[in-house]
């Protein structure tokens, strides 16, 4: 590699100009990778600070068919956020939610305002919130009726 007046390294071999903007190749690179394992929260203590909170929630509008329920799962898995949700016989999604005040919140928006790609959102109830004590889910799953 050979830098020119412009700023530009030039390979001799090659006799392509690369921009310094653009990575330089190298040998031996190890890209190490770790299996899929459930987060870990960086302060296990401010686990058991944060309020817990659960709610219930019943989307209506053109959810099934649209994909809704898998993206609700990759949101709340995203999100931290535990619980369930399914098709109903009324053509609405029902579920339920848990998770940190944060999380929680972000989930709730997302249930009302996104949901998939393809849905169309035209009403979204939600239950009474409630402050838990724990967790009663595991993770986030999709039910079937």
């Amino acid at each position: 590699m050979k830098i020119n007046e412009k700023g530009t390294q030039t390979n001799l071999k090659r006799g392509k100009q690369k921009t310094e903007d653009e990575p330089i190749p190298t040998k031996d690179v190890q890209i190490h990778t770790t299996p899929h394992e459930k987060p870990t929260p960086a302060n296990p203590a401010l686990e058991q600070i944060q309020k817990i909170f659960d709610c219930k929630f019943e989307i209506f509008g053109i959810v099934q068919g649209v994909s809704f329920r898998m993206y609700t799962m990759r949101r709340a898995e995203k999100l931290g956020v535990r619980g369930w949700c399914m098709n109903s016989p009324h053509n609405t999604v029902t579920g339920q939610i848990q998770g940190y005040e944060t999380a929680f919140e972000a989930m709730r928006l997302w249930l009302e305002h996104t949901g998939s790609p393809t849905s169309r959102i035209d009403k979204c109830i939600f239950g009474i919130t409630n402050e838990v004590n724990h967790f009663t889910f595991d993770s986030f799953t999709i039910r079937n009726e």
